[in-house]
C-alpha cells in the first residue's frame, strides 16, 4: 500500500515537531539541572530548581534527589539531608550512587554527632565501593580519634578527631569537617 504524498508529508512533519517538542523538554531539564547545580555552588540554598527538574517523565529523580541532599546538606538542614540521601539509598539500583548517598548519610550523622551509625553508614558505603577512600578514611579516623577515645578517656566528641574529610576529590591537605561529596 502506497500512501498519498500529501500523507508522507504529514507524518514527517507531525514526527518532526514531535521531536523538536522533546528537544525543547530535554533543554528544559538541562537548564534546570545546570540551575540547581549553580545554586549549590552559590550557596543559594531557596532555589527549587531540582524538584522543579524532576516532575519531567524522563528525569534521573534519584540523581537529583542526590542533589537535593547535598543542597540540603550545605544549607544545614541535616534532617532534610538526611532524608533524601537515606531514599536514594534505599530506592536506587545503581551500585555508585548507593554508596556515595551512604557515605553522603554518613557525614550527615557525623555533624548530628551520632558517630556510631556514621561508623556504620561508612561501612557499608566501602561494601559497596572498597576502593572509596574518602569513606575508608573517615572510618579510620572515626576509629582513632572518637571511638577509642571514648574507650580509654570516657567523653570524647567528634571535635576531637582532626582530619574527618569528605569531599570525594580531597586533596587531603586541610582538617576538619567540610561539604559532602559533589552532586552529579
Amino acid at each position: 500500500m502506497r500512501w498519498p504524498s500529501w500523507t508522507r508529508f504529514a507524518l514527517l512533519v507531525l514526527g518532526g515537531m514531535a521531536c523538536l517538542g522533546f528537544g525543547l523538554l530535554q533543554l528544559r531539564y538541562q537548564q534546570l539541572v545546570t540551575s540547581g547545580n549553580q545554586a549549590v555552588a552559590a550557596q543559594r540554598f531557596d532555589s527549587q530548581a531540582y524538584e522543579r527538574a524532576r516532575r519531567f517523565w524522563f528525569a534521573n529523580s534519584e540523581a537529583l534527589r542526590f542533589n537535593q541532599g547535598v543542597l540540603a546538606f550545605r544549607a544545614k538542614n541535616y534532617a532534610r539531608a538526611a532524608e533524601h540521601f537515606r531514599q536514594v539509598a534505599q530506592q536506587t539500583g545503581n551500585r555508585t550512587l548507593k554508596a556515595r548517598a551512604l557515605y553522603n548519610l554518613g557525614r550527615v550523622m557525623l555533624e548530628l554527632d551520632e558517630v556510631e551509625g556514621a561508623a556504620e553508614l561508612f561501612k557499608e558505603a566501602l561494601r559497596l565501593d572498597p576502593a572509596d577512600r574518602e569513606a575508608k578514611f573517615n572510618l579510620e579516623r572515626l576509629y582513632h580519634f572518637v571511638l577509642l577515645k571514648e574507650e580509654h578517656y570516657g567523653e570524647a566528641t567528634l571535635q576531637q578527631a582532626p582530619g574527618v574529610r569528605d569531599e570525594k576529590h580531597s586533596t587531603g591537605e586541610g582538617q576538619g569537617r567540610s561539604k559532602p561529596r559533589p552532586d552529579i
